[in-house]
């Protein structure tokens, strides 16, 4: 018969695959064997840890708790990491619009805030008083008088790319502050947290210098 458990050598120590086929019962029996065992013959009191798999099965948050309690049982043993080959529905939507580049074309009045998940390309129009809030970058081709806000609330690596001489706030992660015309550059401005943790302005022709992943994530050239 088929173990629901399989033990297997790594370099990093010990990967415990359950089998998917296999119930969660018969799995539980089958790893309080194995771990037994193992402590039996571990002769040297030597630390292990493990890397476990749930191949094709998303263990419940009750399921996880009870692997959990039962490895803890045996001092020598821990939980390196616990994965599965699969994610809830809800998980990979959100991981899909974290990155993604939405398209945005609409007007945004005055005490408004549109809230978008992931980076966005900008068409619309944004009036005095209103807000263009995303988790990701922001890059406008559109007009702006009111807030940017990018990275929201706390990505510091995100950018905001837009002609800033109506802007009148910018925000990138947990930085905001008031547009300084002194600061801006003439025509487009990439705006980014600086590696001294500070919002700094650069031409557009310095984005890939800057954010060289941006480039590696979305595929682009320049």
């Amino acid at each position: 018969m088929q173990q629901s458990v399989v033990l297997k050598a790594s370099n990093d120590g010990y990967d415990l695959i359950f089998r998917q086929a296999a119930s969660f019962d018969e799995i539980m029996v089958d790893l309080k064997a194995l771990l037994t065992r193992m402590q039996v013959d571990n002769t040297t009191e030597k630390q292990i840890s493990f890397d476990m798999s749930t191949e094709g099965r998303l263990l419940t948050a009750d399921q996880t708790k009870q692997v959990t309690q039962l490895v803890n049982r045996y001092p020598l043993f821990s939980i390196h990491k616990l994965t599965a080959d699969v994610i809830v529905t809800a998980d990979a939507l959100a991981m899909i619009d974290r990155n993604t580049v939405h398209l945005v074309n609409q007007i945004i009045r005055n005490g408004q805030v549109i809230a978008v998940t992931g980076d966005v390309l900008f068409f619309g129009k944004i009036h005095e008083g209103g807000i263009l809030r995303a988790t990701g970058s922001i890059f406008v081709m559109g007009e702006v008088a009111g807030a940017l806000e990018a990275g929201y609330p706390d990505h510091n690596d995100a950018v905001i790319v837009s002609d800033l001489a109506t802007v009148p706030r910018v925000r990138v992660g947990e930085l905001l502050e008031l547009v300084d015309l002194e600061k801006i550059v003439t025509g487009t401005n990439v705006v980014y947290i600086n590696d001294i943790q500070v919002l700094d302005y650069q031409p557009l022709n310095q984005l890939k210098r800057v954010r060289p992943k941006l480039f590696t994530r979305n595929g682009g050239h320049l």
